[in-house]
């Protein structure tokens, strides 16, 4: 697991000007102000909803928002469904930007970030009614060993929901670097869905809805380039975390997805009542 490869050293300055632009903005200023820089991962606020929406919280829900990012889809969560969202992530400078934006959108008591590793995570047994991911199982080799921490947080009858980019093929050096979750290709660690669909269920949890989303993902990465060709860059958005070299990313994860070497997949799984 890397926290390098998403490391910038002036995270905090960058968030501070993307708030005071959108500041400026005839808009609300909620938890959609700055989506285009903190829903970090493909499909941004609008994948982040569907996904909501599948999941079907509850106010009384405990949620654990694992790899958070700067927290875009913690905040979502937590106000379109007024619940109390917990988020870690690998990066401190991450944690410390998430708490900068919710306390700026006056968040802070909705939402708590943590820096705490995916695989050994500071929680007591049975803590969280769901576990929510998005984008992070691509920077993990033991996936065997996420899922079980997963299993072991999550209450009974929790649920897991996830948001993964996975390979067509057994190969990981089939698709072109950089991508937008690694650099070169011994820090990216793609499975396939036949595996996860498996490690999902010998880990104990019941898949109850898994479907690729690919086809959606790839228009969404197309208006993304369009906009950064177009001169887009003066509007805050993802190059903020991934610097320069963000359009050859999408335009190498495009091509990936276009030609079946990568797909994007929503997985919804639950832990049962009785545990095993």
């Amino acid at each position: 697991m890397t926290s390098s490869h998403y490391r910038r050293h002036n995270l905090e300055q960058l968030v501070r000007a993307a708030l005071n632009h959108a500041k400026q903005l005839n808009k609300p200023f909620d938890h959609k102000i700055i989506a285009a820089v903190d829903q970090f991962h493909i499909g941004g606020l609008a994948a982040t909803l569907k996904m909501i929406e599948l999941a079907g919280f509850n106010p009384q829900d405990k949620v654990l928002d694992v790899g958070c990012g700067i927290g875009g889809a913690a905040r979502t969560i937590a106000c379109t469904s007024n619940c109390h969202v917990t988020g870690v992530d690998l990066s401190e400078d991450y944690c410390q930007a998430a708490r900068l934006i919710s306390k700026q959108l006056n968040m802070g008591n909705q939402t708590k970030f943590i820096r705490a590793n995916a695989l050994k995570m500071p929680f007591k047994k049975n803590s969280y009614s769901a576990l929510w991911t998005q984008h992070i199982t691509m920077n993990i080799c033991d996936k065997k060993a996420l899922m079980t921490e997963f299993y072991r947080v999550l209450k009974p009858a929790g649920q897991l929901l996830m948001y993964e980019v996975l390979c067509t093929t057994r190969a990981n050096d089939s698709v072109n670097y950089p991508l937008p979750w690694a650099k070169e290709s011994k820090d990216s660690f793609l499975d396939n869905i036949h595996n996860y669909g498996a490690l999902i269920h010998n880990c104990g949890f019941e898949l109850n809805h898994l479907q690729d989303v690919s086809s959606t993902a790839i228009v969404s990465i197309q208006r993304v380039i369009e906009r950064i060709k177009q001169g887009g860059k003066k509007e805050p958005g993802l190059e903020i975390i991934l610097g320069e070299s963000f359009l050859t990313m999408m335009e190498n994860l495009l091509e990936a997805l276009q030609n079946d070497r990568l797909s994007v997949v929503e997985f919804v799984a639950t832990k049962p009542s009785t545990p095993n």
